[in-house]
């Protein structure tokens, strides 16, 4: 069966050699026929550390799919709870509290509480929610990206060796937040009763949730200690 190549003359590079500085594309994909026809490839942009760039295949089976979202998470720990407080205080003025109808007073409440959340404890979602992830951590892959992008499109050594040291910053960055992460998840739990926790917060701190059956040497190790 003959396989075709995926990859476009018109594609942005993979790859990024920091020893010679310059960039290709080894990262090649390949597909039957039907399936190269019915394909989209795209090179995503710098992702963590790596030296090669994340590509995305996307193939149309014209079949439906339900539409998925992220619901949007509050952040109690960037809430203004004094701001909280007056808003709902406010909100609370026209509520009466001795009328006989409970239900419509109920829901005064609950509207009263919910509109001084949304103005006063910020909420968002991320698609790839990680765990350890910190806006410090953010922002330090955001100047890896522009490092990246400079050293491609102006290769030299001072460049070269930005990218490196940006690069290295995130990494070292990354291991500390994940150690953290764990040392403060795992506090609290059993490792005899807790162990279906455990496993998952492993998961979710190793961004490999829901990637693979539970390894026994690992899970023996985590146990002994």
């Amino acid at each position: 069966m003959s396989l075709l190549l995926l990859n476009s003359p018109e594609d942005p590079p993979t790859f990024y050699s920091r020893s010679w500085m310059t960039t290709s594309t080894p990262d090649l994909a390949f597909a039957t026929e039907d399936i190269a026809l019915k394909k989209t490839r795209l090179v995503m942009d710098q992702l963590g550390g790596s030296d090669h760039k994340p590509v995305l295949l996307r193939v149309e089976m014209n079949t439906a799919r339900n539409a998925t979202s992220t619901l949007p998470r509050w952040n109690f720990k960037k809430a203004n709870w004094d701001h909280f407080t007056a808003v709902t205080d406010e909100l609370a003025v026209s509520i009466n509290a001795r009328s006989k109808n409970t239900n419509r007073e109920a829901k005064a409440i609950t509207e009263a509480i919910i509109k001084s959340a949304k103005k006063a404890i910020p909420r968002g979602a991320r698609k790839n929610y990680r765990l350890y992830w910190t806006e410090e951590l953010e922002e330090l892959e955001n100047e890896v990206k522009v490092a990246r992008k400079e050293v491609e499109e102006h290769p030299s050594v001072v460049n070269n060796v930005n990218l490196k040291r940006k690069t290295a910053k995130l990494r070292k960055e990354t291991i500390r937040t994940q150690r953290e992460g764990w040392q403060e998840k795992t506090a609290s739990l059993n490792m005899e009763k807790d162990g279906n926790k455990l496993w998952r917060l492993i998961e979710a701190l190793s961004g490999t949730e829901g990637k693979g059956k539970r390894p026994r040497s690992l899970w023996k190790r985590v146990e002994i200690q």
